[in-house]
């Protein structure tokens, strides 16, 4: 395997990144999750049955085959704009902004309300 710089640049939001209460048998996750494997290995089953399990408020979804594979997905209801096509020579540009337009709206939101 082999590591690639992507110069995503972070910042902390002032908030534990395990601020919030979750189950004692779910795990701590915080960041992005990635799963790869050959076809037919049971990533669409997993990973569908691990969102649902963590009932995130949203997900970006980057999944060549979201559309055939939908009957894994249907259950936690993702918002069609939050798909994406990993072949898309932007994918990754378009989710990073995305994901910054959120942490903007929830700095902005910290600042009004003064948290």
């Amino acid at each position: 395997m082999q590591f690639v710089d992507t110069n995503l640049k972070t910042r902390e939001l002032g908030s534990n990144p395990f601020g919030l209460e979750t189950d004692e048998n779910h795990i701590k996750l915080h960041a992005s999750t990635i799963m790869v494997g050959a076809r037919g290995r049971g990533q669409s089953f997993c990973v569908s049955n691990l969102l649902k399990w963590l009932n995130f408020d949203g997900n970006f979804i980057m999944y060549a085959t979201f559309e055939s594979n939908f009957s894994q997905f249907k259950h936690l209801n993702i918002n069609p704009d939050d798909t994406f096509d990993p072949d898309d020579p932007l994918v990754v540009e378009t989710i990073v902004a995305l994901e910054n337009a959120e942490r903007d709206d929830l700095i902005e939101y910290r600042r009004k309300n003064r948290f």
